[in-house]
């Protein structure tokens, strides 16, 4: 049996091209990514945006791609792929070679067993039958996980897909008291960073009393904040995206700016709104990811 082992850590990747939004987490370059979708809030025809082909996992699943590279497309079904997370072996039901797409396909929910234990695992080995065994790192699976669910969790919901049993859902944003019209500020100040009109989405927005002066402030997400002529943000990387937050003991003037993969307003331990965000292991040296944190006059933290 021969054993490769892939020295890298784990990230995610967003993209949402007005037929289907994704997040995939993965080793990127290892041939093995989890991926969700999530019909995107743009609406636009799956022809014009090419997803009328793919394979597209279902609200609340997961979909697992395997290379050719990892396993051999001969013969086209398999039913003897085990992936080890720690000392558990998980045997993966019957995979399906697409021709297609030139990759083997896989859709499970995400309350799948196989899933909580990787949240917290310290190794991961894919047993190609007896013919061989691959190692991956675990470095931010976990994170990459749980970032990934959180960017399509929002979107299912409005959609109107109920959350299934097991699934912690994203909570959501207390909306503030009263009727809260967003300040121009806002679009004002995505419009001189596109250098013309940006579309703001309706999943880019949240708001919250973050600065506690009893007004509502405003978290502008750039992953669904498109520039004209882009069908994909330009204020996103391979992973993370730009944040700001608009405060309005500030005048919803000079935002306060952080990079990360999901952002929400959630409330604290002590009772006051914070904000958590997720990221990248670039961005979490820098920041608390998944923490709640608070607006200490200058800039959150927890």
């Amino acid at each position: 049996m021969g054993q490769c082992s892939i020295p890298q850590s784990w990230e995610v990747r967003t993209s949402d091209n007005g037929g289907y939004a994704t997040a995939t987490a993965a080793v990127f370059g290892t041939g093995m990514g989890i991926t969700c979708h999530a019909r995107s809030l743009q609406n636009l025809p799956l022809v014009q945006t090419g997803w009328h082909e793919s394979t597209i996992a279902p609200p609340y699943h997961f979909h697992i791609g395997f290379s050719q590279a990892l396993i051999r497309p001969d013969p086209y079904r398999r039913n003897d792929i085990t992936l080890f997370v720690d000392q558990t072996g998980y045997r993966l039901p019957t995979i399906q070679w697409s021709e297609l797409v030139g990759e083997w396909d896989l859709i499970l929910p995400v309350t799948d067993a196989m899933f909580t234990a990787m949240q917290s695992a310290s190794r991961l080995v894919l047993q190609i039958g007896s013919e061989k065994a691959w190692e991956f790192p675990t470095q931010d699976m976990g994170a990459a996980l749980q970032a990934v669910r959180q960017y399509c969790a929002p979107i299912w919901a409005q959609r109107g897909y109920p959350a299934p049993a097991g699934f912690a859902p994203v909570p959501e944003t207390a909306p503030p008291s009263g009727a809260f019209e967003i300040p121009t500020q806002v679009q004002s100040f995505a419009n001189r960073q596109c250098n013309g009109p940006a579309r703001i989405g309706a999943s880019a927005l949240q708001a919250g009393d973050l600065d506690r002066d009893g007004q509502p402030d405003v978290v502008m997400d750039w992953s669904d904040v498109l520039c004209p002529g882009e069908t994909r943000s330009g204020f996103c990387g391979a992973a993370n995206c730009s944040i700001n937050v608009f405060l309005s003991s500030r005048g919803y003037a000079n935002s306060y700016s952080v990079l990360g993969v999901g952002v929400r307003t959630r409330p604290h331990p002590s009772g006051l709104l914070g904000l958590e965000i997720g990221g990248t292991a670039s961005v979490c040296a820098q920041i608390d990811c998944f923490a709640v944190m608070l607006w200490n006059g200058t800039e959150f933290a927890r």
